[in-house]
């Protein structure tokens, strides 16, 4: 069965050109997430952020710390 075609132009960018690595430092676990899981680990207003300043940007990487312990890094594939 071939994969779904993404409703939503701007989750398929970024899922398309960057991988999403989100380390919590309290607890030493790195995982990787989807751009549409993205908005349920860091909320609706920096989602937008984040991702108009990863796609804007000529960088390879992409580095964002929150005070909560959450360090998230973009890569460019």
């Amino acid at each position: 069965m071939p994969a779904l075609k993404s409703n939503n132009r701007e989750r398929a960018y970024i899922n398309k050109h960057f991988v999403i690595r989100v380390t919590d430092t309290n607890q030493n676990t790195t995982t990787l997430v989807g751009a549409g899981k993205y908005s349920a680990l860091v909320g609706e207003e920096l989602k937008i952020k984040h991702f108009k300043t990863v796609s804007e940007g000529t960088a390879q990487q992409y580095t964002f710390k929150l005070r909560r312990g959450l360090k998230i890094n973009f890569h460019s594939k």
